[in-house]
């Protein structure tokens, strides 16, 4: 799993670049804007998880 991160300096502006981020790039958000000791603003967002149940059910077919 590739994990991808916004960091901000207000989170206005932290939730628009990860949705932004998210569109582009087909990602999943796991953390909502938080704020770091430092003030500034973390969000991270990962690549969605393959559906394995499509895959397995592929694999039986083609045996």
């Amino acid at each position: 799993m590739t994990r991808y991160a916004v960091l901000a300096e207000s989170p206005e502006e932290c939730a628009t670049g990860l949705a932004r981020l998210c569109e582009a790039l087909g990602l999943e958000p796991t953390t909502a804007p938080v704020r770091l000791t430092d003030g500034r603003w973390l969000a991270r967002a990962v690549t969605p998880a393959p559906d394995v149940r499509g895959t397995l059910a592929a694999a039986a077919a083609a045996q």
